[in-house]
């Protein structure tokens, strides 16, 4: 093909816009095809498990002079009150240890250019930061000395605790958040051990000698997992981890994870939210693990359906017909249970039509199961999506973290991706047919209930009473 004919008309303005550019005479520019993707690079690692219980990931990754640290402490808590306990002493973690005084900490942490962090969610205690190469050794002996010596101040923790109430409030007010704990209530009751935002009232009550006692009892390397990533040499780390974490002795066996009932499926309850303008629509229903074979092909199923921009709940009720502000669909961990779950945001007036499209979409999974376009184009997402979260040392971190408390090996971030290639159509129809049938489902809508009832009456699933 003649470069006259690829050449685009010349602009009135003088200048091509990317519209223009990418167009020609015959139509849109064609593309390059894509090359073949290479894979990712092959990482030194070390993974084991050190004599107090702690497991140890450490892995090479040079790509900037700095490592990227990532702990994970299993903390699942037995009551609400524990659970508000367990925020504060996340908090107060690391501000003031038995050998560092939190101002001289904070700034020393700031001067050497560490970052650690921590957050605290209903399966687990993190810590997250970075620090310089040169910086791993005095990183490492302020994270041990936090996990064996923290101060949790009563001065620190009545000053958590005023932030926290007021932070408290203001999350626990968002639209997400009321459908969220709505949800899991409807699916299995109050369970402190679900819950991320604990309750402001329990906050004002929890007391530090609770906060200390705690720490005591739960932040125990049994269980915990470790990860460390960047311009290391992976079996030096592991002599020096071996030997700082020496002191942090186990309290006993990890805290246990609590299992989930079976769902019995089609049973979606209207949550009233007086005077509310928006209306949350949540539908859960449970799947197989992560370690079931048939995980890679159910993933993509999902995907086609809400996952990302491109897919049918969005391409039909986001950019079609507009019946939601917000609309996407994933797989969540509700402890033991892995739950397929559909997100949607709209308006008051629109609740009832966005609901019976969801449900329409549901069932168009099943009688028009996923073509090869859709099943390639969700492949290529997720493929690149999770290339790309690799491709850095803080991603990798992460990703790395999120397989070893899954259950698997550090191995996976690597291997899922591979999996996802292998996929076939046939066996993304098959998933979508036996895992994710709409009669199954279960959720909340959330909303003002005296407008929204009179529309949701009736509809598949809907108990407005």
């Amino acid at each position: 093909m003649s470069e006259e004919v690829l050449a685009p008309a010349e602009s009135p303005h003088g200048h091509r816009s990317a519209e223009e550019i990418s167009r020609t005479e015959r139509g849109p520019r064609p593309l390059p095809p894509l090359g073949a993707r290479a894979r990712a690079a092959d990482t030194a690692l070390a993974d084991t498990v050190l004599p107090n219980g702690l497991r140890l990931v450490a892995a090479r990754r040079p790509s900037t002079p700095m490592v990227e640290v990532r702990l994970a402490i299993p903390l699942v808590c037995d009551d609400h009150g524990q659970a508000a306990t367990a925020e504060l002493l996340a908090t107060t973690l690391l501000r003031g240890t038995s050998d560092y005084e939190r101002d001289w900490l904070e700034g020393e942490l700031a001067r050497r250019g560490i970052a650690l962090s921590t957050v605290r969610t209903s399966r687990q205690l993190n810590v997250f930061g970075s620090a310089p190469g040169t910086e791993l050794d005095f990183s490492l002996r302020v994270l041990i000395d936090a996990l064996t010596g923290a101060a949790h101040t009563d001065q620190e923790v009545e000053q958590a605790r005023q932030r926290m109430v007021r932070q408290i409030s203001v999350i626990r007010a968002q639209p997400q958040m009321v459908a969220q704990e709505a949800l899991l209530a409807q699916l299995y009751g109050e369970l402190a051990s679900l819950q991320d935002v604990p309750y402001a009232h329990e906050v004002t009550a929890a007391d530090p000698a609770e906060v200390r006692a705690l720490h005591r009892r739960a932040v125990n390397p049994e269980g915990a997992v470790l990860v460390l990533v960047g311009d290391l040499d992976p079996d030096s780390v592991v002599r020096r981890v071996t030997e700082r974490a020496a002191r942090w002795e186990r309290t006993g066996p990890a805290s246990p994870m609590p299992s989930l009932p079976e769902l019995g499926g089609g049973n979606v309850t209207l949550v009233d939210r007086p005077g509310s303008v928006q209306s949350q629509v949540k539908l859960v229903r449970h799947t197989v693990s992560r370690r079931d074979p048939r995980f890679p092909a159910l993933s993509l199923a999902g995907l086609t359906l809400g996952g990302y921009f491109s897919s049918r709940l969005v391409t039909n009720l986001r950019e079609a017909k507009g019946l939601a502000y917000q609309i996407d669909a994933g797989f969540d961990d509700h402890l033991d249970r892995v739950a397929f779950t559909v997100s949607a945001d709209t308006s008051t007036r629109t609740t009832a039509a966005a609901y019976r499209e969801i449900r329409a979409e549901l069932r168009r999974l099943l009688d028009e199961p996923p073509t090869a376009e859709e099943v390639d184009a969700a492949r290529e997402y997720t493929v690149g999506m999770s290339m790309l979260a690799l491709a850095s040392q803080a991603g990798f971190a992460s990703s790395v973290l999120t397989a070893v408390t899954m259950g698997f090996g550090p191995e996976r971030v690597t291997e899922f991706p591979e999996q996802l290639r292998e996929v076939t159509v046939g066996q993304v129809t098959d998933a979508a047919r036996t895992l994710l049938d709409p009669s199954a489902v279960s959720g909340v809508i959330v909303g003002d209930a005296g407008q929204l009832a009179p529309e949701l009456a009736g509809q598949e699933g809907v108990h407005t009473a």
